[in-house]
């Protein structure tokens, strides 16, 4: 199974503990993490723009639609820049979702945390910890 998601997405769903801006969007990030989880996704094509976790947002409409793209779509747009130039990844080219996550467990730290720089969920520390949790996968304990 091929999944497409914009690039940001492949971090945040490492940290997803049931939190979201809607019920909507908690439910469809549920839903693609536990796709992800049960191991039916082999192949992941990075996307920028809007994904069907965004489409479950209620702020996509309004903040992150190409026509309207408002403070958190530009800040959303940054953060899949940032994966994209930091994970090496190319817009619309099919990953093996293995190598994804090695690319994440690879980063050191500092750079996973970088990526981040100014979203509203990073102060709660599970992404983090989920990136901890992948690097413990690949036996690179930091």
């Amino acid at each position: 199974m091929t999944l497409i998601l914009r690039p940001h997405h492949i971090l945040c769903r490492l940290g997803f503990i049931g939190y979201g801006y809607s019920p909507e969007f908690i439910s469809e990030m549920a839903r693609i993490s536990r796709i992800i989880k049960s191991g039916r996704v082999k192949t992941i094509i990075v996307k920028p723009g809007l994904d069907n976790i965004c489409r479950s947002c209620p702020h996509h409409e309004y903040e992150c639609s190409p026509e309207k793209l408002g403070i958190r779509g530009r800040a959303a747009a940054e953060l899949d820049h940032r994966t994209l130039r930091t994970l090496k990844l190319k817009p619309g080219y099919p990953y093996p979702l293995p190598e994804i996550n090695e690319r994440i467990a690879n980063l050191s730290e500092k750079e996973f945390m970088q990526i981040c720089v100014g979203c509203e969920w990073q102060p709660l520390g599970t992404c983090a910890e989920g990136y901890r949790n992948l690097r413990k996968h690949f036996n690179l304990d930091s």
